[in-house]
């Protein structure tokens, strides 16, 4: 004899959710555009949704106001700013529990080096990739896109034309380079390629900026170096 119980009976009624993975929309730096603005606050879910600043590419992370104030210029009514100097354990637990609120999370330019260091790859590499799953959607333009990938370019080498690599966050395999061809950096990205042995690189230039959906390139603006990444048209 089958016996079917309620609780069997709620297992089987109730539908899977299913999570959309989120975007990352990566930008070479200059000017932010009120285009790439708008399209990360829709790509959120609107005006009321949460987004986070991070401002720890800046040497005074309080300067990420800016950040905040073109957010709100351009629609957003939900943004708040994570302001920390030098955060601790007990910080990164709370932004932690903020990402989780979160449904985009906005990187601003400057050092990456400084991003990384002060919260660390392994917290930065656990929360963010745990996010962008959840359908957390990232903006980062310069430093703030070059964090992305794991290695990152984390500035010039020793010698000419070449750069240090660290490890990044990882939320893409493409190696990332920014001011691309105003700065004429074909050779030192030849160089982090060579180091890493990436098969997927972008160079961005000022301005230009892509959106990347679950390893795929699936909007571009400009034209930025794209290699070895499906391009969806």
């Amino acid at each position: 004899m089958v016996v079917i119980t309620l609780a069997s009976l709620m297992l089987v009624s109730l539908p899977s959710v299913e999570t959309t993975e989120g975007k990352l929309f990566l930008m070479g730096g200059g000017s932010t555009t009120p285009e790439v603005t708008k399209a990360f606050i829709a790509e959120c879910g609107g005006p009321k949704s949460l987004i986070i600043v991070m401002s720890q590419t800046r040497q005074e992370p309080s300067k990420g106001a800016g950040s905040v104030d073109l957010l709100k210029e351009n629609g957003a009514e939900n943004v708040r700013l994570v302001a920390d100097v030098e955060p601790n354990d007990d910080r990164r637990k709370a932004v932690g529990q903020e990402l989780a609120q979160a449904k985009g999370v906005w990187i601003p330019g400057g050092d990456q080096n400084l991003f990384m260091d002060r919260w660390g790859a392994e917290w930065l590499q656990k929360e963010f990739s745990s996010a962008l799953k959840r359908g957390t959607n990232f903006f980062g333009t310069s430093a703030g896109a070059m964090i992305m990938s794991n290695p990152m370019i984390a500035g010039p080498g020793k010698e000419k034309d070449t750069v240090e690599i660290v490890p990044g966050i990882g939320l893409t395999k493409a190696l990332i380079d920014t001011h691309f061809k105003e700065r004429n950096r074909s050779t030192r990205l030849e160089n982090g390629i060579k180091q890493t042995g990436s098969k997927q690189w972008i160079g961005l230039d000022s301005s230009e900026w892509v959106v990347i959906h679950k390893g795929e390139i699936i909007r571009v603006v400009g034209d930025p170096l794209i290699v070895g990444m499906t391009i969806k048209k």
